[in-house]
């Protein structure tokens, strides 16, 4: 891990303006393509583009970019609670959601068929699957393959967040100060993508377009802390990069179990970017801080 001695004031304006200002371009591109359809330029945008600039930014502002914590360190612990600990918590958030939201449960396609191009769903025959056997095709994936090939472009959030910029918040405002900025500063850095394309939320939401730009800083602020966690208890990027990648792989089973025309529900959930569906994460969150997970590093 980075010693927090060396970033200096100056180093992480340059990082921080390199990880937002390049970076608002394609996620604003991206955010754009997702409202009008074109999937498939959201993704290369966002997924292959905008998501390796917070690492770039890192070597654009010369920080000790080796010292990141890059030799794998396998700790069966941490890694389960990495691979596992969203997945748990995001089906714990969606129950808590439908509790509450009875009328919009329903296992379909259409989460999944909105996301991509008709033209595409139509080839490939998606539009024919059953949902049933699909949804238990995506839960085992979302534990296994999704998450693990998706370490690599969580990679390249990780290095700048958890590696460059928690540290140095939690070193000038205090630890469970500095989680919470830092968490706010990851949820602003998705703004293009939820106002000018409702990524996380879908539908006419309540309190659109304002409420939405909020939640997501709240969500990620949560996130931030458990995944902050265990790059503290490991000093591995790796570790935090599985966690990362698990958080995203968890909410594409989620989209099978909500039926078609209840969208709008979307800024409470059942995902676990939803003011309802991230409660079981706040919970664990609040513990971490309570316990421990958030004291000042040496």
């Amino acid at each position: 891990m980075i010693n927090t001695n060396e970033i200096t004031n100056q180093k992480f304006v340059i990082f921080l303006s390199a990880a937002f200002l390049a970076a608002y371009i394609p996620l604003s591109i991206a955010g754009i393509a997702y409202k009008n359809g074109n999937t498939l330029l959201f993704m290369f945008l966002f997924r292959v583009i905008a998501i390796l600039i917070p690492l770039a930014a890192v070597l654009i502002a010369k920080l000790p970019f080796k010292k990141l914590g890059w030799k794998p360190k396998f700790s069966f612990k941490y890694f389960i609670f990495a691979l596992i600990g969203p997945q748990l918590l995001s089906w714990l958030g969606a129950a808590l959601f439908f509790i509450f939201n009875r009328e919009a449960f329903g296992v379909s396609m259409d989460g999944i068929l909105a996301m991509i191009p008709s033209d595409i769903a139509s080839m490939s025959g998606m539009a024919d699957i059953d949902p049933y056997p699909y949804l238990g095709v995506m839960t085992v994936m979302s534990l296994t393959v999704i998450p693990v090939s998706q370490i690599l472009p969580s990679l390249g959030e990780e290095a700048g967040w958890r590696g460059v910029m928690y540290p140095y918040l939690k070193t000038k405002l205090g630890p469970v100060a500095g989680k919470l900025a830092g968490g706010a500063l990851w949820g602003i850095w998705h703004w293009p993508l939820v106002i000018l394309g409702s990524y996380f939320y879908e539908g006419e939401y309540f309190g659109k377009p304002v409420l939405g730009p909020v939640v997501i800083c709240i969500a990620l602020c949560a996130f931030g802390i458990l995944i902050d966690y265990v790059y503290e208890k490991t000093g591995c990027i790796w570790i935090p990069s599985l966690m990362h990648a698990s958080m995203n792989a968890s909410t594409m089973p989620v989209l099978l179990i909500l039926k078609s025309g209840y969208q709008d529900l979307s800024i409470l959930g059942p995902s676990c970017f939803g003011l309802i569906g991230v409660l079981p994460v706040i919970v664990i969150a609040v513990i971490l801080l309570i316990k421990g997970g958030a004291k000042k590093p040496a």
